[in-house]
């Protein structure tokens, strides 16, 4: 048998723990409705977020968008809302969040990344190698996420798209770059 838990952070500190069910031999769970991702407070939940630049995948307690763990700086990009499409094709709606994390004190890296039900992390769709370049935007159309990247440096932009390989269980690049 097994537990799943589920934990909201809410106004003035308070905390609720709601266990999510009880597997037993032959049994199934109840879905918790908090497992749906359009029902999760992003910007104050705690969930383990991909890989972003440098930082590595970890569990992050975010208050108002922002957060520390393990010596890195977190935060989702307040301008940007979170979206909302299943990108694996598997018949259930993930969120796509564009989060920036670096060191204190410091430039942040940006990247797009994708959790499903749970919430748990599907991964890092993409996290551009150097902090200048981040992806700025993105779109999702029938499980292709295109993200523009903007390069600070160049004041250019382009467009790359990726798709979720289950084989691989991972966001490949598909526009042959």
């Amino acid at each position: 048998m097994g537990w799943g838990f589920v934990m909201w952070k809410l106004p003035m500190g308070w905390a609720v723990v709601v266990a999510a069910g009880l597997v037993l031999a032959g049994g199934s769970a109840t879905a918790d409705p908090a497992s749906d991702v359009r029902e999760v407070d992003w910007p104050n939940a705690e969930f383990v977020v991909p890989a972003v630049g440098p930082c590595p995948q970890q569990v992050v307690d975010f208050t108002g968008g922002a957060a520390e763990a393990g010596g890195w700086v977190y935060r989702l990009t307040p301008e940007r809302q979170v979206e909302f499409a299943d990108v694996t094709g598997e018949g259930v709606v993930d969120a796509l969040i564009l989060v920036e994390c670096g060191p204190p004190n410091s430039e942040y890296s940006r990247a797009l990344v994708a959790m499903t039900e749970g919430p748990q992390p599907l991964g890092t769709v993409v996290s551009p190698s150097v902090w200048t370049q981040v992806p700025d935007g993105f779109t999702v159309h029938d499980g292709e996420i295109s993200v523009r990247i903007e390069d600070f440096d160049t004041g250019g932009s382009w467009t790359e798209r990726y798709r979720w390989a289950q084989s691989a269980r991972a966001f490949v690049r598909v526009d042959g770059s």
